[in-house]
């Protein structure tokens, strides 16, 4: 060890290194005292350097050098990358054809996507002329309206009227404002924004007829045999025997004030053999 390494360790610390080397009255010695002592013993090789065999009348083997970049630690156990569930073929950011698609968002939204083949987009610029502007046409009831968009972008949000059907096109407007159509949409109807007002919806009873269902389609489970064995699994869903206890049919104007019951199912002991 270096003077400037002994001078940085504390006077106990030194105390235990001079003991372990053996240096007489350390424990009485003070810190000057002890790094003069131990100056000796710490001229030896370094902690932890690889020792230098000599044979006899040979020259010292040295050691194998370590490969450049090597470290000493452990290498850190490889694990396997983790494998998700396989996501398919990928999907295409384009399919090649002509379209303009609306889906309702919501009673005041709809989303438009579409796609122009550079064909037909070259071919109504020709007639449009290079300073012609791509627009979105919303078509409504009461009218048109026109919006430009950048169709690089493919999507557009449109702010509607609920409880109104919609349809939209795309087109290049030349200077003259002459429309010039790339695609056509199909038909939307935006929802209501308000709870439905009808009260004609009826809605299914179960009743006797699901008994009949029961019959034909076999126990749950259980596979309809076609051979010898269907006569025992028809005495067996003879079996069952379904009670109605006041289920009564009802709709939406009325489920407050009607009252229904549920089916009970029972099962009886049938002989196989009778």
């Amino acid at each position: 060890m270096t003077p400037e390494q002994l001078m940085g360790m504390s006077v106990k610390e030194l105390k235990v290194l001079a003991g372990e080397k053996g240096v007489p009255n350390a424990s009485k010695m003070r810190k000057d005292e002890l790094v003069q002592a131990l100056m000796p013993h710490s001229r030896g090789p370094h902690p932890g350097s690889p020792s230098i065999k000599t044979p006899s009348g040979g020259m010292p083997i040295l050691p194998d050098p370590k490969p450049s970049g090597s470290s000493s630690m452990t290498p850190a156990v490889s694990r396997p990358p983790q494998v998700g569930p396989d996501p398919g073929l990928p999907i295409p950011d384009r399919y090649g054809r002509d379209r303009l698609v609306l889906m309702v968002q919501d009673p005041q939204h709809i989303f438009a996507y579409w796609e122009v083949t550079p064909e037909r987009l070259d071919e109504a610029r020709r007639q449009a002329g290079e300073s012609s502007t791509a627009v979105l046409l919303l078509i409504t009831a009461s009218g048109t309206e026109q919006r430009e968009i950048d169709l690089r972008g493919g999507n557009y949000y449109l702010s509607v009227a609920p409880n109104a059907a919609y349809q939209a096109q795309i087109a290049l407007r030349d200077r003259a404002g002459k429309l010039h159509p790339l695609a056509t949409s199909n038909q939307v109807m935006t929802p209501a924004a308000s709870v439905s007002q009808r009260s004609d919806e009826q809605w299914m009873a179960v009743d006797e007829t699901f008994h009949e269902l029961l019959s034909m389609a076999g126990l749950p489970g259980q596979v309809r045999p076609d051979s010898s064995t269907a006569r025992f699994t028809d005495q067996r869903l003879a079996a069952w025997s379904w009670k109605e206890t006041g289920v009564k049919p009802f709709s939406s104007g009325t489920i407050s004030s009607h009252s229904y019951g549920s089916l009970s199912l029972t099962l009886r002991t049938v002989d196989p053999t009778r």
